[in-house]
C-alpha cells in the first residue's frame, strides 16, 4: 500500500502529465476552476486571467491586461483559478 507522500507524489505526475484532463480553449466564454498549468496553443489575450502571479513584487495579484499577449507555445504553470480569452486558444491542464 502507498504511503499519503507516495500518493501525492503520483497524483502531482498524473496531473503534471495532463493524465487527470483539462479543457481546450478556443472562445470568448468564461472559465473557472482550479487548473496547474495553461499551454497557449495560439497567440493569446485574455479579458479575465486570474493566478496566483503578483505583479512588480507587490502582494497585488497581476491582472489580464498586465499579460499581453501570451505567444504561442508558452506554459504557463502555477495556480489558474479563471480564464476568459479574448483571442487565441489555450489548453488548461488540471
Amino acid at each position: 500500500m502507498a504511503s499519503t507522500l507516495e500518493q501525492k507524489q503520483a497524483d502531482l505526475s498524473m496531473s503534471a502529465f495532463g493524465r487527470k484532463g483539462g479543457i481546450l480553449i478556443t472562445n470568448t466564454t468564461g472559465i473557472t476552476g482550479k487548473f496547474r498549468m495553461m499551454v497557449v496553443l495560439s497567440d493569446a489575450t485574455f479579458s479575465v486571467l486570474t493566478t496566483n502571479y503578483t505583479k512588480n513584487g507587490t502582494e497585488t495579484n497581476a491582472s489580464a491586461s498586465d499579460w499581453g499577449t501570451l505567444p504561442t507555445g508558452l506554459v504557463l504553470s502555477g495556480e489558474i483559478t479563471a480564464v476568459t480569452l479574448s483571442s487565441g486558444k489555450v489548453l488548461l491542464i488540471v
